[in-house]
């Protein structure tokens, strides 16, 4: 498998309401690449896809230039918080990429709250539905609702890495099928304006180099290779996706598919090889295990593309003398 990084620059252009994550985005590529070349292509793009040969492989989108702080405690990077300070400690959540070679425990000390473009906006507001026959809003479905909407900055940009089978799927190819999920719209309300995005520029992209790095920060939600890990010295969140299906299935009459445990982006994994690799996880669902009732070929993205980063020496366990 050659694998090849690419870091994408995206700009919003519109409101979203579903934040842009990796393994959410990757069913819209899916989508995107189905419509625009055919089933069979995309058929033939997911074989091996569960048996750990992903053919793309993207991260969640995050502020341009930042990255998202790992999921770890202070005591394990050797630092001393005064318990003053823990509260405002915990909300800086961004990392800069500009010191990413440095190691963990001094890159950590550089999070910020709010990065100079900003996160984006979380706000509600009030969506209503018409009845036809009574020309107002009424109960049921008719009834006034709140929703949740992200909204960015003028001038805002975002950056998805996206990790590639060179071999499989062109650049060419995965940057037309983003622009088709960016003039389509990402994620709720899609239909109604919501989730329009760009992709206004790309480049091939190497993590800083870390002599010694055994550890990596992922960039998207995962579903851990436990063989590949050494579990004493991970550091994560679980989560649970309660994912749906997209697309015409999104109207099939049942368009859920069944809940999945996953890390949350931003967990710190320890490698048992050599070396971190480029992504990490596993594809989950397709024939053999299904995830959908309606569609049992479908897979979810467990993959995730991972930033290698260098963790002080774990300290051996204390024995107790009888």
């Amino acid at each position: 498998m050659d694998v090849q990084l690419y870091r994408l620059r995206l700009q919003p252009l519109s409101d979203f309401g579903t934040p842009l994550v990796g393994d959410t985005l990757f069913g819209h590529l899916c989508w995107a690449l189905r419509w625009r070349h055919g089933p069979e292509r995309l058929a033939a793009w997911l074989q091996g896809y569960t048996e750990g040969l992903p053919f793309a492989v993207l991260s969640d989108a995050f502020p341009g230039d930042w990255l998202p702080r790992p999921t770890i405690g202070a005591h394990r990077l050797g630092r001393m918080i005064d318990p003053a300070h823990r509260k405002a400690d915990k909300q800086r959540h961004w990392l800069p990429l500009s010191e990413a070679a440095k190691p963990l425990a001094e890159w950590i000390d550089a999070t910020t709250s709010q990065p100079d473009q900003g996160t984006g906006a979380l706000g509600v507001v009030t969506q209503n539905t018409i009845h036809r026959l009574t020309g107002t809003t009424g109960t049921g479905m008719f009834a006034p609702r709140q929703v949740e909407r992200l909204s960015f900055a003028s001038g805002q940009m975002l950056d998805v890495y996206a990790a590639i089978d060179a071999q499989r799927l062109e650049p060419a190819a995965l940057l037309q099928a983003l622009d088709d999920i960016g003039q389509a719209g990402y994620g709720r309300d899609a239909t109604t304006g919501l989730g329009k995005f760009r992709v206004i520029g790309h480049q091939t992209w190497q993590w800083s180099t870390r002599q010694g790095a055994a550890h990596g920060l992922t960039l998207a939600p995962c579903a851990p290779e436990p063989a590949a890990l050494n579990a004493q010295d991970c550091h994560y969140l679980p989560m649970t996706r309660f994912g749906r299906h997209g697309s015409t299935l999104a109207v099939s009459g049942q368009p859920f598919k069944k809940p999945i445990l996953l890390l949350r982006t931003g967990a710190v994994l320890a490698f048992a090889g050599d070396a971190v690799p480029v992504v990490h996880g596993r594809g989950l669902g397709g024939p053999g295990l299904p995830l959908s009732d309606v569609e049992p070929a479908t897979v979810h993205q467990g993959y995730c593309p991972v930033v290698p980063v260098r963790l002080p020496a774990l300290a051996a366990p204390k024995r107790e003398v009888a």
